[in-house]
C-alpha cells in the first residue's frame, strides 16, 4: 500500500494501540459517569482544600455552586452525589464562599473578625491574608479567592488524571488478555503479513475476490485458539499484553494522531497552504 513494509506495519501497531486506547479510555470514561468520579473528586478536594471546615457544606448548599442541590443538606455525607457539580467555576465559588462568610448580615467591610474566627489556622491565615491584600475592594477579594481555588484544583485534576490514567490501564490489560492482542505476536504477524504483499491493494482493472480479503483477516493474530487456557501459553504472552495496555496510557488521541501523520508522509513535503 505505501511501498514500505516498516510503514505499513508501523500503521497496523499504531491502529491496535489506537483501538485498545480508545476502548479502554472509553470503559473509563463510562465508569467515572456511573460512580460520579468526577464530582466525588471535586467534592474531596474542596474538602481538602478547606481542611474539613464547615465552610464546605455552606458553599456545597448555595446555588452558584450547586444549582440542582435544594441547599437544605445537614452534612457532607447528605449530599446528594448524583446531583452535586463535576465542575465549578473559580468566579462562583469565591462568590459562594463570600457568601457563607457573610451570611446576609455582614458587609464587607466588616468581613475581618469573622476570618479571625474561623477555627482552621490554616485557612484563617489564608483568607484574612486575601482580605487584607484587597484592601477593601470586594472584587479584588473574590478574584483572589478565585485564583487559590484555581490553583488548588489544578492539582486535583492531576490526581483525577492519574488515576484515571490507572483505571484506563486495567481496563486495557483486561481487553488485550480477552482478545488475546499480544504485541509481540501482532508485529511479527503483521511483518510477515506486509513481506508477504497481504497490505497491498489491488491493481485498478484486476480481478479481485472478496474471499480472499477476508481469508487475510482472518490471519490477523487477535483472539484465542485451541491453546488458550495453557497456563505456560499465558505466561508467555503476558509481556505482550503488558506492552499492549501501556499503550494506553499515551491515549487514543496520541495514536490517531501519530497515525495521520505518518499516513500523510509525502516525498515533496508538506502540501503548500493557501497563498
Amino acid at each position: 500500500m505505501f511501498g514500505s513494509i516498516v510503514l505499513e506495519v508501523a500503521i497496523g501497531m499504531i491502529v491496535c494501540f489506537g483501538s485498545v486506547a480508545l476502548m479502554a479510555s472509553s470503559l473509563q470514561e463510562a465508569m467515572a459517569s456511573i460512580c460520579r468520579l468526577r464530582a466525588r473528586t471535586l467534592l474531596k478536594g474542596i474538602d481538602q482544600l478547606l481542611n474539613g471546615h464547615s465552610l464546605v457544606l455552606d458553599i456545597y448548599n448555595h446555588a452558584l455552586v450547586n444549582p440542582r442541590g435544594n441547599g437544605r443538606a445537614q452534612s457532607i455525607g447528605s449530599l446528594s452525589l448524583r446531583l452535586a457539580p463535576s465542575y465549578i467555576a473559580p468566579l462562583n465559588f469565591s462568590r459562594a464562599m463570600l457568601d457563607s462568610l457573610q451570611k446576609g448580615q455582614v458587609a464587607f467591610a466588616n468581613l475581618r473578625p469573622v476570618l479571625e474566627n474561623i477555627s482552621d489556622a490554616q485557612v484563617r491565615t489564608c483568607l484574612c491574608g486575601i482580605y487584607d491584600r484587597a484592601a477593601g475592594d470586594v472584587d479584588r477579594f473574590e478574584a483572589e479567592i478565585a485564583r487559590w481555588f484555581d490553583a488548588g484544583m489544578e492539582r486535583i485534576s492531576g490526581a483525577y488524571k492519574r488515576h484515571a490514567q490507572c483505571w484506563a490501564f486495567v481496563f486495557a490489560l483486561a481487553l488485550a488478555v480477552a482478545f488475546n492482542i499480544d504485541a509481540s505476536h501482532v508485529l511479527t504477524h503483521l511483518w510477515k503479513m506486509a513481506a508477504t504483499g497481504v497490505f497491498h491493494m489491488p491493481i485498478p482493472g484486476a480481478e479481485h475476490d472478496a474471499g480472499d480479503a477476508l481469508a487475510a483477516l482472518d490471519r490477523l493474530p487477535i483472539g484465542w485458539g485451541d491453546g488458550s487456557g495453557q497456563l505456560g501459553l499465558m505466561l508467555y504472552m503476558l509481556p505482550g499484553w503488558l506492552v499492549t495496555a501501556s499503550s494506553s496510557l499515551f491515549g487514543a488521541p496520541f495514536w490517531f494522531g501519530l497515525l495521520g501523520k505518518i499516513a500523510n508522509l509525502r516525498g515533496a513535503g508538506d502540501k503548500p497552504g493557501p497563498a
